[in-house]
């Protein structure tokens, strides 16, 4: 019974010092760092109000406003947020 023990130990041992022996015996040949890159978008602007002009009467003057047109923004997505491996320089 106690052999039993002893063996199955010795397996045990072996099977979580294997791959730390194989990662010694490895060699590196390139590096990289994850680079989150954003999404992207087409904008358009849709106008929702021209340029317009009021004469305004103030202080007994008579004052020609000008008030700048209005856009909003119509946005669609192009390309989604996705992760890229970018290689680097190993620092060893």
């Amino acid at each position: 019974m106690n052999m039993v023990k002893i063996g199955a130990v010795a397996c045990l041992a072996l099977l979580t010092t294997a791959p730390g022996a194989v990662a010694d015996k490895a060699r590196v040949v390139a590096c990289y760092k994850e680079v989150t890159v954003p999404a992207r978008y087409d904008v358009k602007k849709v106008l929702v109000k021209e340029t317009s002009r009021q004469y305004v009467r103030r202080n007994g003057l008579v004052l020609l406003l000008e008030y700048p047109a209005i856009y909003r923004e119509d946005k669609t997505l192009v390309e989604a947020e996705h992760v890229l491996m970018r290689e680097v320089v190993c620092k060893q």
